[in-house]
């Protein structure tokens, strides 16, 4: 795959993954204009619970079946498909059912809300969801990107239709946004079984496999937990430290600051295929694709910066964007938004501990991420609420990225080109200076975004025809 492939792949990745994760977004008028700051905050705890199980019960399996089933012929991709599919299934279903038995504790003590049928509806999600994403794993892994797509979308339709159903005309509340992604997530789960259904077979099951496969993906077990905690965490510390509306508020600034993370994570469905197929003496594109990511981000987190709090404010009518009640959130907007362009920095660095086999770095590398992140939220948000929590997640990606940059030094060194990126991250500086010191009306404002790509053009830090992708679907 060349970098011009990697990019089409991106593209068409992105498109799914802005449309499987960008309906966050597409509902935030619904939900900021209809619930108040303590049920958006109900909301969010309860996918923050759902967001950390996911991790947990794919236990790292879900990397080394990417892993192993990429450069495995036929035969022996049954058996590893098998062998990770049975895996999950086993363990799904035991945790359903002692979630199903706990539901009066549960939904009380992670929930902040004391209705056992929130945590059976919350049960059905976790179960298809985490099933189900392993089904479009399989699509990623034979590079089928369009599939893959397609089905977010669909994701998207069924989930607004549903939302608008069940909590604007039937008025359900926090009911009717469980309802609809439980409906969802089960349509989808039975559209994409057939995926497994064909390239997997009971006689394949293999305990020796099961073991290889879960040599390589137990470090990504406590990776992924502490990944989750990193993210979602300040959740519950803000409870713990303030109250359910702060949670909500919260909340509401950080969905919309994750609009640097769909782009990051589309990339990111791209970028793995892409370098688990090079060859270890293979870096040379890795610097230019460094280079390339942090221009887009740079641009992206420019305009997430300068009409973030325009974009908050717009009418629709009666409706505004954000519920006038959570106006106060897009302080954070630009802090998330940075935190995740640094996201993208670890990312990307990856590939040396992949390819050499050496993923225990990875646990500790997010353990520190996470351990920085929850000491630095106890320390920031008594005094600077929501910001001082927003602050302490920026902190601890720039950490994470800082120390894996540190760790490649010595296992699988880059040549990164630092001019290039230094007159990024001028560029970026001087256009920080001028939003903070000058109250810049629209007009100035599309000068500003405009003098970004225009500068990084003179200067020949991108190229017009790398943006050139041919979009092809294998």
């Amino acid at each position: 795959m060349s970098i011009k492939s990697l990019g089409s792949q991106s593209l068409i990745y992105g498109a799914g993954h802005v449309a499987a994760r960008g309906v966050a977004f597409l509902l935030l008028p619904i939900y900021t204009n209809i619930f108040s700051l303590e049920d958006y905050g109900i909301i969010s705890l309860i996918y923050t619970f759902l967001g950390f199980m996911n991790v947990v019960l794919h236990y790292g399996l879900d990397a080394s079946l990417l892993k192993h089933y990429m450069p495995a012929d036929s035969e022996e991709r049954k058996t590893i498909l098998s062998n990770a599919y049975g895996s999950f299934l086993i363990t799904t279903i035991l945790f359903s059912l002692l979630l199903i038995i706990f539901r009066n504790n549960v939904s009380g003590l992670l929930f902040g809300i004391n209705l056992p049928n929130i945590t059976l509806l919350v049960v059905g999600i976790l179960f298809f969801d985490v099933l189900w994403s392993i089904h479009v794993l399989i699509l990623r892994a034979e590079e089928r990107p369009v599939y893959f797509s397609i089905i977010s979308f669909l994701n998207v339709l069924s989930t607004l239709v549903l939302n608008i159903l069940f909590v604007i005309y039937f008025e359900l509340g926090i009911y009717g946004v469980l309802l609809s992604n439980l409906i969802t997530s089960g349509v989808i789960f039975l559209i994409t079984f057939p995926i497994i259904l064909k390239r997997s077979s009971i006689k394949s099951l293999s305990l020796k496999y099961w073991k290889k496969m879960m040599k390589f993906g137990v470090p990504f077990l406590p990776a992924g937990i502490f990944s989750m905690i990193l993210e979602l965490s300040d959740r519950y510390i803000l409870r713990y430290l303030t109250d359910i509306e702060t949670v909500g508020l919260y909340n509401a600034g950080y969905k919309l600051g994750l609009l640097i993370l769909l782009i990051v994570m589309g990339f990111n469905m791209a970028w793995q295929p892409y370098f688990l197929k090079k060859e270890k003496e293979e870096r040379k594109y890795i610097a230019d694709v460094t280079t390339l990511v942090f221009a887009v981000l740079g641009f992206l987190w420019i305009l997430l910066l300068l009409w973030s709090d325009t974009m908050v404010k717009m009418k629709f009518g009666d409706f505004s964007f954000f519920g006038e009640q959570f106006w106060d959130a897009t302080g954070i907007v630009p802090i998330i938004g940075l935190a995740y362009v640094f996201h993208a920095g670890y990312l990307i660095q990856l590939p040396g501990v992949y390819l050499l086999e050496k993923t225990g770095w990875i646990p500790w590398v997010r353990g520190l991420g996470a351990l920085s992140n929850i000491i630095l939220n106890f320390l920031f948000i008594p005094e600077y609420g929501i910001v001082g929590a927003a602050s302490a997640t920026f902190l601890s990606f720039i950490l994470m990225a800082v120390i894996f940059y540190f760790i490649n030094r010595s296992v699988f060194p880059i040549l990164y080109q630092w001019r290039k990126l230094g007159i990024i991250i001028f560029t970026i500086g001087v256009i920080i200076i001028f939003h903070f010191n000058f109250v810049l009306v629209s007009s100035e404002k599309i000068v500003v975004c405009v003098f970004y790509p225009i500068i990084l053009t003179l200067t020949k830090v991108v190229r017009w025809d790398q943006f050139k992708f041919s979009i092809k679907s294998r």
